[in-house]
């Protein structure tokens, strides 16, 4: 495919589901913390991201961290857990 049908592509997609602006970093953001959640460790992510110092990449984790806390909360709910496994 076309640099240019890619971009165009890009900005259909963009525009059916709502976005208004797209940047660079939120789609680098968005990439770091989207493998965070699905439970790639910050060496894993520090890589792909290209960053060379650990402390850029930590952000990422505490995502992780706060998106798994949210989810097994909502799984014991499901399982009728009660007031949320406090």
């Amino acid at each position: 495919m076309r640099q240019r049908s890619r971009r165009r592509t890009a900005w259909k997609r963009k525009a059916t589901a709502g976005v208004r602006r797209i940047t660079s970093h939120g789609a680098r953001h968005t990439a770091g913390s989207s493998c965070a959640v699905m439970g790639a460790g910050q060496k894993v992510i520090g890589a792909l991201l290209g960053h060379s110092d650990s402390a850029s990449t930590e952000r990422y984790t505490h995502i992780a961290q706060s998106a798994t806390t949210a989810m097994v909360q909502a799984r014991w709910l499901q399982l009728g857990g009660g007031d949320g496994g406090r």
